[in-house]
C-alpha cells in the first residue's frame, strides 16, 4: 500500500479490504505511515502501509472539494 500515490486533491475513503500476511483485513483508517485495521477477533490494530497489499484500482478514492 505504501506504493499507492494519490494526486494532491485525492484522499482515500476509509473502509476497504487489504491483505496482511495472507489474511484479508478491513482497513478503518489511513494514517501517514500506517493503517488501522480490524483483526478476526474484532480488535483494532496498526499495520505499516508497506505490510499491506491492495489492488490500487479498487481503492475507494475521492477528490477533495475546493473551498
Amino acid at each position: 500500500m505504501s506504493e499507492v500515490e494519490l494526486d494532491e486533491d485525492e484522499v482515500l475513503i476509509d473502509g476497504f479490504d487489504a491483505t496482511l500476511a495472507g489474511e484479508t483485513v478491513r482497513i478503518t483508517a489511513v494514517l501517514e505511515r500506517t493503517c488501522v485495521y480490524v483483526d478476526r477477533g474484532g480488535d483494532r490494530r496498526l499495520a505499516k502501509k508497506d505490510e499491506l497489499w491492495v489492488e490500487a484500482d479498487k481503492l475507494p478514492i475521492r477528490r477533495r472539494g475546493l473551498a
